[in-house]
């Protein structure tokens, strides 16, 4: 399977509860319609056993950024609900 390379639009830095999380918005250098994001760090709510780790893709830069800030937000939220960073994630 040959590589995806891909470019990094945006990045963003900010800190949830201490955590210093760092968020990208990416697309493939060969497809400017395909677009995606990624975090260094993924929330858990307390129920759960497996972490919240967002795998989607978006056919426009504001789609994506609108869910990543969607993401970001459920990320502050579980946290205040008393949800935890998953242990071991980064990119």
């Amino acid at each position: 399977m040959a590589a995806i390379i891909y470019s990094v639009i945006k990045e963003f830095f900010i800190e949830i509860h201490g955590h210093p999380v760092k968020a990208r918005i990416l697309s493939p250098i060969n497809d400017d319609k395909s677009f995606t994001f990624q975090v260094n760090l993924h929330f858990r709510n307390t129920s759960e056993q497996e972490a919240n780790i967002p795998a989607s893709t978006f056919t426009s830069y504001a789609n994506a950024e609108r869910h990543l800030l969607g993401y970001l937000e459920a990320f502050q939220n579980t946290l205040d609900l008393g949800g935890d960073v998953a242990p071991g994630v980064n990119f």
